[in-house]
């Protein structure tokens, strides 16, 4: 038989690994301290009430996006926008397409824009029916003109009502193509 030191000793061994592992296994959440979000130490510049246009080969004004705060991280080259509002003006019959959200993370090549949180687009044709497009994430492809989604989408117009899971939109067109689960509900003249 062991001794009560021996008893000790072999307890301590044996406890020791999984309380340390228990203790340093602690994520974020559970620590005393709250964090502030994202990585302030690696932000290179924040601004408030901010607008950043780009133009076309013309001169002429291609899109536009506003926000109340962005910061930027260099690492890995994005931008964080609370509360964006992007617009993106049509070269073809002209109009325009306007999209706000919550939240943006939007890369430095400006080739893709992440938004979440109460997305709403609206397509305003001049001439045309406009449109009006909810959803709770999307996926803008500025250089591409398209904008898609795999999370549920209701679209709004004049005569009806459109509900879809998932999407994706050619802006220039005018064009959406509805991926599944269908239903729509349409007023007749």
């Amino acid at each position: 038989m062991l001794s009560s030191r021996a008893r000790l000793v072999l307890a301590t061994a044996l406890l020791a690994p999984v309380l340390l592992y228990w203790g340093f296994d602690r994520g974020p959440s559970e620590s005393a301290v709250p964090e502030l979000e994202g990585d302030v130490t690696n932000t290179d510049f924040y601004l408030r009430d901010a607008r950043i246009q780009q133009f076309d080969g013309n001169g002429r004004l291609h899109q536009e996006l506003r926000s109340p705060e962005l910061e930027h991280y260099p690492e890995p080259g994005l931008l964080q926008a609370g509360t964006p509002k992007i617009e993106i003006f049509r070269e073809e019959g002209g109009g325009r397409v306007r999209i706000e959200a919550a939240q943006g993370m939007l890369l430095d090549s400006n080739e893709r824009v992440d938004l979440s949180g109460d997305v709403r687009l609206y397509d305003e044709p001049e001439g045309g029916e406009p449109l009006k497009l909810e959803t709770t994430t999307l996926t803008l492809l500025p250089d591409q003109q398209i904008a898609e989604t795999d999370a549920a989408v209701r679209i709004l117009g004049q005569r009806g009502e459109t509900r879809a899971q998932g999407m994706k939109a050619y802006l220039e067109e005018r064009k959406v193509e509805l991926l599944s689960e269908v239903e729509g509900r349409y007023e007749g003249n």
